[in-house]
């Protein structure tokens, strides 16, 4: 009888602690912006983790507008009320000013590099480290994607040249974000007005703002240039979306459901820079059949953008973010034109 007990309970332990009885399912929530290549980004991070994990972590997803402004969403990461964000420098910069200096006006002049920029190990684990050390241990890093390439849209026009700026007397909205608004001073903007983005629509239709940047897409999608006659193609910044995570939800996460949500990140990277590129040309034929006035400017009036925005932005940049931040980012760009470079002429040969 007494053998009969021992097996019983070695059975009974042997069930309790196998790896079917111990298996554990997971949710977390992602919070995500409305356009379009956010929300596919967003799914394919999604669809990723189940099939990867079984659907023993699943993810809800739900878009920005749905939770809050930008503060109240990152708090509400930051609390472990969320569990992962997918941010643009406004959802960012006010916890991490390190974020800025990827808004510097023209330090990017090709998607490629954009793209690759991220991709650079050393950079990428730097800036991990540094959010989170500034989020006090709150917020990791999984990858940065495309956001926009970011122009001039206006209701006078058209703008070629800084000069067209004052001229015009434009009154410019501007994300809040402080280098944004820092840089349209200076580049002669008669007031910079902030809204929020569902109020810029009626911001230009009354005449409270007369111009406002971003995305091809963004605006055509917002249906800005149904108020907006003048386009002028500056591509003066490029902006990521910082995918986040609360950092405590992943390090308790078991390592094969951390693998999964990193592999996930990098399908979401690939998918929001395609679809972020796509929807930028279809929007830009859009504008044209629209009839708006679509500006190019000539390499010597670009000159003109830089020569203003680009020491204006070096010193802001030089007071809101480290020394070593900014000297590792020109590092790690350096490496990458070089990279991107010996690309091209490996393909060329």
């Amino acid at each position: 009888m007494r053998h009969a007990t021992k097996l019983l309970c070695t059975v009974t332990a042997t069930a309790l602690f196998s790896p079917l009885a111990l298996a554990q399912s997971y949710e977390a929530t992602l919070a995500h912006p409305h356009q379009n290549y956010g929300v596919k980004a967003a799914e394919a991070f999604k669809a990723h983790i189940e099939a990867a994990t079984d659907g023993d972590l699943t993810i809800n997803l739900v878009r920005h507008g749905a939770l809050g402004g930008d503060r109240e969403i990152t708090d509400q990461l930051r609390l472990g009320e969320l569990e992962f964000n997918l941010p643009g420098a406004g959802g960012i910069a006010s916890i991490f000013p390190h974020a800025q200096v990827h808004s510097w006006p023209f330090l990017f002049t090709e998607r490629s590099v954009f793209w690759k920029l991220p991709q650079d190990p050393e950079y990428f684990q730097l800036t991990r480290d540094e959010l989170l050390d500034a989020s006090g241990g709150t917020m990791r890093l999984l990858a940065l994607m495309e956001n926009s390439i970011r122009h001039l849209y206006t209701t006078r026009g058209p703008i070629q040249t800084p000069d067209d700026m004052q001229e015009h007397a434009i009154k410019m909205r501007t994300q809040a974000v402080p280098l944004h608004q820092e840089l349209f001073e200076a580049l002669g903007a008669a007031q910079i007005v902030t809204v929020s983005a569902p109020e810029r629509y009626s911001a230009l239709q009354s005449g409270l703002i007369d111009g406002l940047e971003g995305g091809l897409s963004s605006a055509w999608d917002a249906g800005l240039m149904e108020v907006a006659d003048y386009v002028s193609l500056t591509g003066h910044m490029y902006e990521y979306l910082w995918l986040v995570a609360n950092n405590d939800f992943y390090e308790n996460l078991p390592e094969e459901h951390r693998q999964a949500v990193d592999e996930a990140a990098i399908i979401a990277t690939a998918t929001s820079n395609v679809i972020s590129y796509q929807d930028d040309n279809e929007a830009l034929v859009k504008m044209e059949e629209a009839g708006k006035t679509i500006y190019v400017p000539t390499a010597d009036e670009l000159n003109q953008w830089q020569e203003i925005a680009v020491p204006a932005a070096r010193a802001f940049i030089e007071e809101e973010v480290p020394a070593s931040y900014v000297e590792a980012t020109l590092a790690a760009l350096e490496r990458t034109q070089e990279r991107v470079a010996g690309i091209k002429n490996s393909a060329s040969d």
